[in-house]
């Protein structure tokens, strides 16, 4: 059996946490020695298995000039000096920032270090990000892209230079579930980050429309961000106030896929989005734009709907087509729990290890 060593942001709410100790866990389970490294110190919203030992820097990221220019320089000799000590066989990490910053604490290394990017392979990072990945990226012992769209952008940007494998994340393991005592309703759901990435404005804008025509239905959304506020602004001017309630984080995040009956995820910028295959897990209809590379994911108007121009007049017929037609959007619901057997974490976890190997 190996030895692991993660690297991972954080431990608190997001995507890139949600994957890692998804992964952990089950590496854990399969008999494999695991350790946890984070680059931030914050909150814990996942949890790890007993036997995993964490480790967490004690000193912060903070948003003074001082801070931000001491703290990197930190967080590389921690990052080394940690790996050091656990003398793993393998390391895994993901994110486009963090990535290459563990490939610089571990530059002149032993250690085989493997990697991933999160967002949409062609996002324009700024400076240093992008210097880095070209210079340190070719370094790195495999490259895991969660998507064809991933894959083949690295492709072109290394060609043989870096090993790269198509691995989709995993979908967690959801505890205390029971499908059959809970109704749906006449709901729609986001569950996400309050970001621009994430485009919350223009469901609310479609929403607007959406209500009009169908005034029993509801919009709840689940989640934090930075433009949490000015999304409320949003519904008071459109006098929303009744029909779209805010959750803020929401740790149960399986009633709401069970109680709900459509799920709009109107992001602009996604790696692999986990509330996507979470949602279809739960055999709820979901509704995304193409922006996304939802082709690994939503085969359209199969198991999920894929809106092509993004306006919200576009969202809004989207959404209204699946109100009115019941009976299809069982179906959509019904072939999504099929499709997403293919993300189930035992799988996941096996491919990983295999590319590791």
């Amino acid at each position: 059996m190996a030895k692991i060593c993660i690297i991972s942001p954080s431990l608190k709410m997001g995507g890139i946490e949600r994957s890692l100790t998804t992964l952990a866990n089950e590496f854990q389970s399969l008999g494999h020695e695991v350790y946890f490294i984070t680059c931030l110190k914050d909150d814990h919203f996942y949890q790890l298995h007993e036997a995993i030992k964490i480790y967490e820097p004690n000193f912060k990221r903070t948003v003074s000039k001082l801070n931000k220019l001491l703290f990197y320089p930190r967080l590389i000799r921690y990052i080394r000096k940690k790996v050091n000590t656990i003398i793993p066989d393998r390391v895994l990490v993901f994110g486009d920032w963090f990535s290459p910053i563990a490939l610089l604490a571990l530059k002149g290394t032993k250690y085989p270090v493997y990697i991933s990017d999160r967002t949409i392979p062609d996002y324009k990072f700024r400076f240093p990000i992008p210097q880095l990945k070209q210079w340190l990226y070719p370094k790195a012992a495999g490259f895991i892209a969660q998507t064809q769209r991933a894959k083949d952008f690295k492709l072109k940007q290394f060609g043989d230079k870096l090993p790269v494998e198509i691995i989709p994340n995993a979908l967690p393991e959801f505890v205390n579930v029971n499908s059959d005592s809970v109704k749906r309703e006449e709901k729609i759901i986001y569950v996400g980050r309050f970001a621009w990435e994430k485009d919350p404005e223009i469901l609310i804008r479609a929403f607007a429309q959406v209500s009009m025509n169908h005034p029993t239905w509801t919009l709840e959304m689940a989640g934090t961000g930075p433009i949490l506020e000015p999304i409320k602004d949003l519904v008071k001017e459109h006098s929303l106030e009744a029909h779209v309630c805010f959750l803020g984080k929401v740790s149960d995040v399986a009633s709401l896929y069970q109680s709900a009956s459509i799920l709009v995820l109107p992001s602009v910028v996604e790696g692999f989005p986990n509330t996507l295959i979470e949602a279809m897990s739960f055999g709820l209809p979901t509704v995304c734009f193409s922006d996304i590379p939802f082709e690994d994911i939503i085969t359209h108007s199969v198991d999920g709907w894929v809106v092509k121009e993004r306006t919200p007049e576009t969202l809004a017929e989207a959404i209204q087509l699946l109100i009115k037609k019941e009976n299809f959007r069982t179906e959509l619901g019904t072939q999504a729990t099929y499709s997403v057997k293919r993300f189930e974490k035992q799988n996941i976890a096996q491919q990983v290890l295999a590319f590791m190997k």
